[in-house]
């Protein structure tokens, strides 16, 4: 009679230690389609960004030098600026961009997305001084060529503090996605 019992027990065991290889293997598959979705979103952003900043070149001749009688100068400061940018968004996703990226260990996939979260972090640090900078040149250059500088100030003021809203704004975006993806390989390390 025991010696039923304790078969009858290790073919429970058996379905049961199936029942959950098979649900580790579906849980693997969703955090890896989860993954893959976070960081298509982020590539996303980076391909928005990075051809709104290479339109802005030729636009930037137009509204710095042509309409506003800016100085050449100006609108090439403008023009590294913005291949810069495109230059910080293509570096930073190179990695995560891969078709193969979260097909392979998750993680390789998880560190490397760390790395990515981590440039974009200490983005700001370096894009900020320089995007200040690059406005008080232009304030000051509009500044010479007004008239009336009372209503040029608040409105200067108010279009720079907008910018600086929507950049904070895509970039807390940009990292509550990197920290899912990583949040979302830990959940299946720890179910492993």
């Amino acid at each position: 009679m025991e010696d039923f019992n304790i078969d009858e027990m290790r073919q429970q065991m058996a379905i049961l230690q199936n029942k959950l290889d098979n649900q580790t293997i579906v849980n693997d598959r969703i955090i890896r389609r989860a993954v893959k979705h976070g960081v298509s979103t982020i590539n996303k952003r980076y391909l928005i960004i990075g051809l709104v900043a290479l339109a802005m070149i030729p636009y930037g001749y137009w509204a710095f030098v042509k309409l506003a009688g800016m100085s050449m100068m100006f609108w090439i400061a403008s023009c590294v600026m913005m291949l810069a940018v495109v230059g910080f968004m293509i570096f930073n996703s190179y990695e995560i961009s891969k078709k193969d990226f979260a097909n392979g260990n998750l993680l390789d996939a998880k560190r490397k997305v760390a790395v990515a979260k981590k440039r974009d972090a200490i983005w700001p640090f370096f894009a900020v001084p320089v995007v200040l900078g690059w406005a008080a040149w232009g304030g000051w250059e509009m500044g010479k060529k007004m008239e009336n500088i009372d209503y040029f100030i608040p409105f200067f003021i108010i279009c720079v503090t907008l910018g600086a809203i929507m950049g904070l704004i895509v970039h807390f975006k940009t990292q509550r996605h990197y920290r899912d993806i990583i949040e979302q390989i830990e959940d299946l390390e720890d179910d492993k």
